[in-house]
């Protein structure tokens, strides 16, 4: 019997797809985004659409939580955070 991360992948797991779906990686898009918004402001609807992650919107508010904490951005609106 393979142990957790051995033998082959299950087939809902796809390694490119998980990655993708990292916090990570979400966090490294979220930034490239809010570094290319217009006046440095980001409306975290549009994020979500953007960054393809509906389902999983709350991963975005703890990214915004952890770059508020450290004061890196800060929340303009309900829905829009900026870059200090």
């Amino acid at each position: 019997r393979a142990r957790s991360g051995e033998g082959t992948a299950m087939p809902d797991q796809d390694p490119k797809s998980r990655a993708e779906k990292s916090l990570a990686e979400l966090t490294k898009r979220f930034l490239r985004l809010l570094h290319e918004s217009e006046g440095g402001i980001l409306d975290l609807k549009k994020a979500v659409k953007i960054l393809a992650v509906n389902k999983q919107r709350r991963r975005i508010y703890d990214i915004t939580n952890v770059l508020e904490g450290v004061g890196l951005i800060s929340k303009v609106s309900k829905r829009c955070v900026m870059w200090m």
